[in-house]
Protein backbone atom coordinates (compact mmCIF):
# COMPACT_ATOMS: atom_id res chain seq x y z
CA UNK A 1 0.00 0.00 0.00
CA UNK A 2 1.32 3.55 -1.16
CA UNK A 3 -0.43 6.78 0.38
CA UNK A 4 1.51 8.61 -2.61
CA UNK A 5 1.56 6.40 -5.33
CA UNK A 6 -1.25 8.66 -7.15
CA UNK A 7 0.58 12.04 -6.79
CA UNK A 8 1.20 12.96 -10.29
CA UNK A 9 4.43 14.51 -11.37
CA UNK A 10 4.31 18.99 -10.87
CA UNK A 11 4.43 20.86 -13.87
CA UNK A 12 7.93 22.48 -14.15
CA UNK A 13 8.18 25.59 -12.25
CA UNK A 14 7.81 28.48 -16.03
CA UNK A 15 10.62 30.53 -14.47
CA UNK A 16 13.15 28.66 -12.67
CA UNK A 17 12.79 25.77 -15.77
CA UNK A 18 14.06 28.34 -18.54
CA UNK A 19 17.75 28.08 -16.82
CA UNK A 20 17.21 24.41 -18.18
CA UNK A 21 15.93 24.76 -21.29
CA UNK A 22 18.89 26.93 -21.92
CA UNK A 23 21.64 24.51 -20.90
CA UNK A 24 19.68 22.50 -23.06
CA UNK A 25 19.91 23.97 -25.59
CA UNK A 26 23.41 22.85 -28.55
CA UNK A 27 23.60 26.56 -29.56
CA UNK A 28 26.51 28.52 -29.40
CA UNK A 29 24.87 31.55 -28.67
CA UNK A 30 21.67 31.54 -26.84
CA UNK A 31 20.57 34.11 -24.22
CA UNK A 32 18.56 33.32 -21.17
CA UNK A 33 16.46 36.77 -20.10
CA UNK A 34 14.16 34.55 -17.99
CA UNK A 35 15.09 34.20 -14.00
CA UNK A 36 15.40 37.31 -12.31
CA UNK A 37 18.86 37.54 -11.49
CA UNK A 38 21.03 40.39 -11.61
CA UNK A 39 23.52 39.44 -14.26
CA UNK A 40 26.97 40.85 -15.98
CA UNK A 41 26.59 41.39 -19.74
CA UNK A 42 28.82 37.88 -20.41
CA UNK A 43 25.45 36.66 -18.49
CA UNK A 44 27.03 35.77 -15.19
CA UNK A 45 25.55 36.19 -12.12
CA UNK A 46 26.31 39.76 -10.69
CA UNK A 47 28.50 38.94 -7.49
CA UNK A 48 29.49 41.86 -5.50
CA UNK A 49 32.94 41.95 -4.90
CA UNK A 50 32.26 43.68 -1.24
CA UNK A 51 29.97 40.89 -0.42
CA UNK A 52 32.21 37.82 -2.02
CA UNK A 53 35.16 39.88 0.63
CA UNK A 54 33.02 39.87 3.09
CA UNK A 55 31.52 36.72 3.36
CA UNK A 56 35.15 35.36 3.62
CA UNK A 57 35.78 36.46 7.26
CA UNK A 58 32.15 34.95 8.86
CA UNK A 59 31.97 31.43 10.11
CA UNK A 60 28.80 29.30 10.95
CA UNK A 61 26.65 29.98 12.99
CA UNK A 62 26.31 27.14 15.77
CA UNK A 63 22.80 28.58 17.72
CA UNK A 64 19.69 29.52 17.35
CA UNK A 65 18.46 33.00 16.85
CA UNK A 66 15.09 34.37 18.14
CA UNK A 67 11.94 34.01 15.82
CA UNK A 68 12.56 37.52 14.95
CA UNK A 69 15.85 36.71 13.59
CA UNK A 70 19.34 39.48 14.18
CA UNK A 71 18.66 42.62 15.61
CA UNK A 72 21.19 43.97 14.03
CA UNK A 73 20.32 43.18 10.39
CA UNK A 74 16.75 44.47 11.70
CA UNK A 75 18.14 47.86 12.62
CA UNK A 76 20.33 48.36 9.66
CA UNK A 77 17.44 47.49 7.57
CA UNK A 78 15.44 49.84 9.06
CA UNK A 79 18.26 52.65 8.51
CA UNK A 80 18.40 51.67 4.91
CA UNK A 81 14.62 52.19 4.05
CA UNK A 82 13.34 54.28 6.53
CA UNK A 83 16.94 56.55 7.00
CA UNK A 84 17.13 56.62 10.63
CA UNK A 85 19.76 55.14 12.82
CA UNK A 86 17.19 53.04 14.81
CA UNK A 87 14.31 51.47 14.02
CA UNK A 88 11.67 54.51 14.31
CA UNK A 89 9.57 53.93 17.63
CA UNK A 90 6.46 53.33 16.06
CA UNK A 91 7.63 50.25 13.28
CA UNK A 92 7.67 46.59 14.46
CA UNK A 93 10.93 44.98 12.37
CA UNK A 94 11.92 41.40 12.02
CA UNK A 95 14.32 39.44 9.94
CA UNK A 96 12.81 36.88 7.17
CA UNK A 97 13.49 34.19 4.96
CA UNK A 98 14.34 36.38 2.09
CA UNK A 99 11.47 38.82 0.72
CA UNK A 100 9.44 35.96 0.11
CA UNK A 101 9.02 34.93 3.56
CA UNK A 102 8.06 38.51 4.47
CA UNK A 103 5.30 38.72 2.26
CA UNK A 104 4.02 34.98 4.00
CA UNK A 105 4.33 36.58 7.32
CA UNK A 106 2.96 39.40 6.03
CA UNK A 107 -0.18 37.64 4.64
CA UNK A 108 -0.53 35.47 8.08
CA UNK A 109 -0.65 38.56 9.78
CA UNK A 110 -3.12 40.33 8.04
CA UNK A 111 -5.20 37.29 8.31
CA UNK A 112 -4.98 37.32 12.14
CA UNK A 113 -6.38 40.86 11.91
CA UNK A 114 -9.48 40.39 10.00
CA UNK A 115 -8.01 41.80 6.60
CA UNK A 116 -8.87 38.85 4.75
CA UNK A 117 -8.96 40.83 0.93
CA UNK A 118 -5.52 42.08 -0.83
CA UNK A 119 -5.35 44.08 -4.24
CA UNK A 120 -2.67 43.39 -6.51
CA UNK A 121 -1.43 45.04 -9.02
CA UNK A 122 -2.71 43.92 -12.64
CA UNK A 123 0.39 42.55 -13.78
CA UNK A 124 2.84 41.52 -10.73
CA UNK A 125 5.61 39.49 -9.76
CA UNK A 126 4.06 35.91 -10.77
CA UNK A 127 4.78 34.66 -6.72
CA UNK A 128 3.16 37.25 -5.09
CA UNK A 129 -0.17 34.61 -5.86
CA UNK A 130 0.39 31.59 -4.46
CA UNK A 131 2.69 32.93 -1.71
CA UNK A 132 -0.24 35.05 -0.70
CA UNK A 133 -3.11 33.24 -1.11
CA UNK A 134 -1.22 30.36 0.51
CA UNK A 135 -1.11 32.30 3.36
CA UNK A 136 -4.95 32.60 3.46
CA UNK A 137 -5.54 36.26 1.75
CA UNK A 138 -8.78 36.36 -1.15
CA UNK A 139 -6.81 38.29 -3.82
CA UNK A 140 -8.07 40.69 -6.54
CA UNK A 141 -6.46 42.59 -8.75
CA UNK A 142 -6.23 46.91 -9.51
CA UNK A 143 -5.29 48.56 -13.10
CA UNK A 144 -1.64 49.44 -13.10
CA UNK A 145 -0.21 48.74 -16.72
CA UNK A 146 -2.05 49.31 -19.66
CA UNK A 147 -0.75 46.57 -22.62
CA UNK A 148 -2.22 48.78 -25.30
CA UNK A 149 -0.51 52.09 -24.93
CA UNK A 150 2.58 50.16 -22.89
CA UNK A 151 2.02 52.84 -20.35
CA UNK A 152 0.86 53.20 -16.81
CA UNK A 153 -3.07 53.18 -16.33
CA UNK A 154 -2.56 55.60 -12.99
CA UNK A 155 -6.17 56.80 -13.57
CA UNK A 156 -7.67 53.10 -13.61
CA UNK A 157 -5.12 52.29 -10.48
CA UNK A 158 -6.49 55.36 -8.54
CA UNK A 159 -10.13 54.21 -9.56
CA UNK A 160 -9.57 50.85 -8.41
CA UNK A 161 -8.24 51.44 -5.37
CA UNK A 162 -11.14 54.21 -4.69
CA UNK A 163 -13.33 51.41 -5.04
CA UNK A 164 -11.76 49.23 -2.72
CA UNK A 165 -13.74 47.91 0.66
CA UNK A 166 -13.24 48.92 3.92
CA UNK A 167 -9.85 46.96 5.35
CA UNK A 168 -8.60 45.88 2.00
CA UNK A 169 -5.14 45.73 1.74
CA UNK A 170 -3.13 47.18 -1.04
CA UNK A 171 0.06 45.53 -2.80
CA UNK A 172 2.43 48.54 -4.14
CA UNK A 173 5.79 47.55 -5.38
CA UNK A 174 8.32 50.33 -4.31
CA UNK A 175 10.58 50.49 -7.23
CA UNK A 176 11.37 48.22 -10.48
CA UNK A 177 8.20 47.00 -10.84
CA UNK A 178 7.95 43.32 -11.75
CA UNK A 179 7.37 42.37 -14.44
CA UNK A 180 6.76 45.58 -16.06
CA UNK A 181 9.67 47.67 -14.92
CA UNK A 182 7.14 50.68 -15.21
CA UNK A 183 7.25 52.83 -12.23
CA UNK A 184 5.34 55.67 -10.65
CA UNK A 185 6.41 59.15 -11.09
CA UNK A 186 7.49 61.33 -7.12
CA UNK A 187 3.89 63.17 -8.30
CA UNK A 188 1.61 59.88 -8.98
CA UNK A 189 3.32 58.56 -5.58
CA UNK A 190 2.50 62.06 -4.21
CA UNK A 191 -1.49 61.25 -5.03
CA UNK A 192 -1.04 57.35 -3.82
CA UNK A 193 -0.22 59.17 -0.41
CA UNK A 194 -3.10 61.73 -0.56
CA UNK A 195 -5.63 58.52 -1.62
CA UNK A 196 -3.82 56.95 1.08
CA UNK A 197 -4.07 59.85 3.86
CA UNK A 198 -8.30 60.21 2.63
CA UNK A 199 -8.64 56.36 3.12
CA UNK A 200 -7.35 54.94 6.17
CA UNK A 201 -9.58 52.11 5.97
CA UNK A 202 -7.46 50.51 3.40
CA UNK A 203 -3.86 49.48 4.78
CA UNK A 204 -0.87 49.74 2.16
CA UNK A 205 1.73 46.72 1.97
CA UNK A 206 4.96 47.77 0.03
CA UNK A 207 7.16 45.34 -1.49
CA UNK A 208 10.83 46.41 -1.83
CA UNK A 209 13.00 44.16 -3.53
CA UNK A 210 15.56 46.21 -5.54
CA UNK A 211 16.33 49.20 -3.38
CA UNK A 212 18.89 50.95 -5.27
CA UNK A 213 18.38 49.30 -8.77
CA UNK A 214 16.04 51.74 -9.97
CA UNK A 215 16.79 55.36 -9.26
CA UNK A 216 19.24 55.34 -6.31
CA UNK A 217 18.87 54.00 -2.81
CA UNK A 218 16.86 57.11 -1.36
CA UNK A 219 15.10 57.76 -4.41
CA UNK A 220 13.55 54.31 -4.43
CA UNK A 221 12.33 54.17 -0.64
CA UNK A 222 11.16 58.41 -0.39
CA UNK A 223 7.50 57.39 -0.36
CA UNK A 224 7.91 54.63 2.35
CA UNK A 225 9.44 57.45 4.04
CA UNK A 226 6.38 59.81 3.37
CA UNK A 227 4.15 57.31 4.07
CA UNK A 228 5.64 57.20 8.06
CA UNK A 229 5.87 60.74 8.55
CA UNK A 230 2.04 60.99 7.53
CA UNK A 231 1.59 58.60 10.43
CA UNK A 232 -0.13 55.72 8.13
CA UNK A 233 0.37 52.42 9.34
CA UNK A 234 1.67 49.91 6.62
CA UNK A 235 3.42 46.71 5.78
CA UNK A 236 6.76 46.48 4.24
CA UNK A 237 8.69 43.66 2.36
CA UNK A 238 12.36 44.14 2.06
CA UNK A 239 14.52 41.82 0.21
CA UNK A 240 18.33 41.72 -0.05
CA UNK A 241 18.46 39.13 -2.53
CA UNK A 242 18.62 41.45 -5.45
CA UNK A 243 21.19 44.63 -3.80
CA UNK A 244 23.55 42.45 -2.36
CA UNK A 245 23.43 39.34 -5.03
CA UNK A 246 22.54 37.10 -2.18
CA UNK A 247 19.83 34.73 -3.52
CA UNK A 248 20.87 31.42 -1.81
CA UNK A 249 21.19 33.59 1.50
CA UNK A 250 17.53 34.24 2.39
CA UNK A 251 17.70 37.61 3.81
CA UNK A 252 15.34 39.99 3.92
CA UNK A 253 13.28 41.70 6.59
CA UNK A 254 9.44 42.75 7.41
CA UNK A 255 8.81 46.57 8.79
CA UNK A 256 4.85 47.02 10.46
CA UNK A 257 4.48 50.97 11.21
CA UNK A 258 1.88 50.78 13.84
CA UNK A 259 -0.50 53.88 15.42
CA UNK A 260 1.84 54.01 18.85
CA UNK A 261 5.37 52.13 19.92
CA UNK A 262 3.78 50.26 22.38
CA UNK A 263 1.41 48.49 19.51
CA UNK A 264 4.55 48.13 17.60
CA UNK A 265 5.92 46.26 20.78
CA UNK A 266 2.83 43.92 20.42
CA UNK A 267 3.03 43.33 17.00
CA UNK A 268 6.62 42.21 16.91
CA UNK A 269 5.63 39.51 19.44
CA UNK A 270 2.72 38.53 17.13
CA UNK A 271 5.18 38.97 13.93
CA UNK A 272 7.60 36.39 15.98
CA UNK A 273 5.05 34.14 16.81
CA UNK A 274 4.12 33.64 13.38
CA UNK A 275 7.66 33.30 12.19
CA UNK A 276 7.71 30.81 14.93
CA UNK A 277 5.15 28.45 13.59
CA UNK A 278 6.02 28.99 10.37
CA UNK A 279 9.84 28.05 9.62
CA UNK A 280 10.77 28.31 13.53
CA UNK A 281 13.40 31.28 12.62
CA UNK A 282 15.38 32.61 10.18
CA UNK A 283 19.40 32.03 8.44
CA UNK A 284 22.06 34.01 9.92
CA UNK A 285 24.57 33.62 7.60
CA UNK A 286 23.58 35.71 5.22
CA UNK A 287 22.38 38.26 7.50
CA UNK A 288 26.12 38.38 9.16
CA UNK A 289 27.35 39.27 5.93
CA UNK A 290 24.67 42.08 5.27
CA UNK A 291 25.15 43.42 8.81
CA UNK A 292 29.07 43.76 8.33
CA UNK A 293 28.52 45.49 5.20
CA UNK A 294 26.53 47.55 6.42
CA UNK A 295 28.19 48.70 9.94
CA UNK A 296 31.03 49.75 8.22
CA UNK A 297 31.49 52.95 6.74
CA UNK A 298 34.76 51.91 4.68
CA UNK A 299 32.38 48.40 3.26
CA UNK A 300 29.18 50.33 2.48
CA UNK A 301 30.66 53.34 0.50
CA UNK A 302 31.95 50.26 -1.59
CA UNK A 303 29.00 48.55 -1.55
CA UNK A 304 27.43 51.52 -2.87
CA UNK A 305 29.80 52.18 -5.33
CA UNK A 306 29.12 48.70 -6.95
CA UNK A 307 25.65 48.88 -6.80
CA UNK A 308 25.54 52.15 -8.04
CA UNK A 309 27.46 50.94 -10.87
CA UNK A 310 25.02 48.03 -11.48
CA UNK A 311 22.16 50.39 -11.24
CA UNK A 312 24.08 52.42 -14.41
CA UNK A 313 24.23 49.54 -16.62
CA UNK A 314 20.91 48.13 -16.08
CA UNK A 315 19.51 51.61 -16.76
CA UNK A 316 21.52 51.44 -19.84
CA UNK A 317 20.44 48.64 -20.95
CA UNK A 318 16.82 49.43 -20.77
CA UNK A 319 17.66 52.32 -23.16
CA UNK A 320 19.72 50.00 -25.53
CA UNK A 321 17.26 47.47 -25.97
CA UNK A 322 14.00 50.02 -26.31
CA UNK A 323 16.23 51.82 -29.08
CA UNK A 324 17.01 48.99 -30.27
CA UNK A 325 13.30 47.87 -30.42
CA UNK A 326 12.43 51.01 -32.06
CA UNK A 327 14.70 50.86 -34.35
CA UNK A 328 13.14 47.92 -35.92
CA UNK A 329 9.31 49.43 -35.84
CA UNK A 330 8.13 49.15 -32.44
CA UNK A 331 7.95 51.92 -30.61
CA UNK A 332 5.55 51.61 -28.23
CA UNK A 333 8.21 50.44 -25.79
CA UNK A 334 9.92 53.51 -25.90
CA UNK A 335 9.18 54.87 -22.25
CA UNK A 336 11.54 54.63 -19.31
CA UNK A 337 12.12 51.52 -17.55
CA UNK A 338 13.60 50.72 -14.10
CA UNK A 339 15.46 47.58 -12.48
CA UNK A 340 15.51 44.11 -14.01
CA UNK A 341 12.48 44.06 -16.25
CA UNK A 342 10.89 44.80 -19.53
CA UNK A 343 7.38 42.66 -20.39
CA UNK A 344 6.46 42.94 -23.75
CA UNK A 345 3.19 41.10 -23.55
CA UNK A 346 3.51 38.54 -25.82
CA UNK A 347 1.16 35.36 -26.88
CA UNK A 348 2.70 32.22 -26.11
CA UNK A 349 3.32 31.26 -29.54
CA UNK A 350 5.75 34.37 -29.74
CA UNK A 351 7.74 33.37 -26.65
CA UNK A 352 7.94 30.22 -28.06
CA UNK A 353 9.22 31.08 -31.46
CA UNK A 354 11.94 33.53 -29.39
CA UNK A 355 13.65 30.24 -27.85
CA UNK A 356 13.11 27.69 -31.31
CA UNK A 357 14.01 30.34 -33.67
CA UNK A 358 16.33 32.99 -32.11
CA UNK A 359 17.57 30.86 -29.14
CA UNK A 360 16.03 33.83 -27.15
CA UNK A 361 14.40 32.34 -23.91
CA UNK A 362 12.54 34.77 -21.63
CA UNK A 363 9.63 34.42 -19.00
CA UNK A 364 5.82 34.21 -20.21
CA UNK A 365 4.27 37.34 -21.59
CA UNK A 366 7.61 38.50 -22.80
CA UNK A 367 9.19 39.17 -19.82
CA UNK A 368 12.78 40.20 -20.51
CA UNK A 369 15.37 40.43 -17.77
CA UNK A 370 17.92 43.20 -19.72
CA UNK A 371 20.56 43.04 -16.94
CA UNK A 372 22.96 40.92 -19.60
CA UNK A 373 22.07 43.51 -22.93
CA UNK A 374 24.81 44.89 -23.51
CA UNK A 375 24.35 47.44 -27.23
CA UNK A 376 25.30 43.68 -28.98
CA UNK A 377 23.16 41.83 -26.95
CA UNK A 378 20.30 44.17 -27.30
CA UNK A 379 19.93 44.69 -30.90
CA UNK A 380 20.09 40.70 -31.80
CA UNK A 381 17.20 40.27 -29.25
CA UNK A 382 15.86 43.33 -30.26
CA UNK A 383 15.54 41.82 -33.58
CA UNK A 384 14.34 38.36 -32.69
CA UNK A 385 11.22 40.70 -30.96
CA UNK A 386 10.72 42.51 -33.95
CA UNK A 387 10.47 38.75 -36.26
CA UNK A 388 8.48 37.23 -34.05
CA UNK A 389 6.27 40.54 -33.82
CA UNK A 390 5.32 40.74 -37.80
Amino acid sequence: MSYFADVPEAPPDPLLSISQRVKADPRPVKYDLGIGVLRRTDNTSHEFETVINAAKGIGPCCYYPHPGGDDELVRLSSELIFGTPALPPRVAGVQTVGGSGALRVCAELLLHQGLKKMLLPNPSWANHKPLLSGGGLELAEYRYFDAGVHGIDFEGMLQDIQAAPPKTSIMLQVAAHNPTGADLTDDQWDKILALFLQRRDLLPVFDSAYQGLARGLEEDVRIVRKFLDAGLEFLLCNSFSKNFGLYGERVGSLFIACESPKVATCVTSLAKLKIRTNYSVPPLHGAKIVTTILSSPELKASWEKELTQARTTVNAAHAEFASALAAGGLTKFAAPRFGLFAQLFLSDHQVNKLATDHAVYCAPLGRINVSSLDAANAKAVAAAVVAVCK
